[in-house]
């Protein structure tokens, strides 16, 4: 639950909440997805303004602006949580089985852009060509380390 202006507005992470990821944070629904939860792992204020925005409960039309919701999360203090905020905003998201969907969908691909360099890396027999897939694979691969333990430190 979010006031904004004197209005109390739900939350919810399911479909409307990726439909409007995917309109007004990329140009399709995994990017968009992949996008904030990079944000959020991050530690990036906007995205907790973005999260909540898009989960609020209302048609798109009346959708309050970003900075309606910032100044509400700073009067309801989520800014100063710190950390706290983005494991807040991430338990809240993960109640729901669609967004659940979208994780898993976004790990899969972090884990098949390793697997493709490892395929890749496999193939070449050029040296030089080697070299450039050997630093293409380890960092497909901290990629997907790194994501894996900030999800962790958020799911904590």
């Amino acid at each position: 639950m979010l006031e904004i202006n004197g209005k109390e507005y739900d939350l919810k992470f399911g479909y409307t909440f990726a439909d409007r990821l995917t309109k007004d944070y990329s140009t399709d629904e995994a990017e968009g997805f992949r996008r904030l939860i990079g944000q959020i792992v991050d530690g990036d204020p906007k995205a907790l303004v973005a999260g909540y925005r898009f989960a609020l409960d209302v048609p798109t039309k009346s959708l309050p602006s970003a900075r309606e919701v910032a100044e509400a999360l700073e009067a309801d203090g989520i800014f100063a949580k710190g950390d706290e905020a983005f494991k807040d905003l991430f338990k809240e998201m993960q109640k729901c089985g669609f967004f659940k969907m979208n994780l898993n969908f976004y790990l899969r691909s972090v884990k098949s852009q390793v697997k493709s360099a490892k395929e890749a890396l496999s193939a070449i027999t050029n040296k030089d060509d080697k070299q450039a897939a050997q630093v293409s694979l380890k960092q497909a691969e901290a990629m997907e380390k790194e994501m894996k333990d900030r999800l962790k430190k958020l799911e904590a």
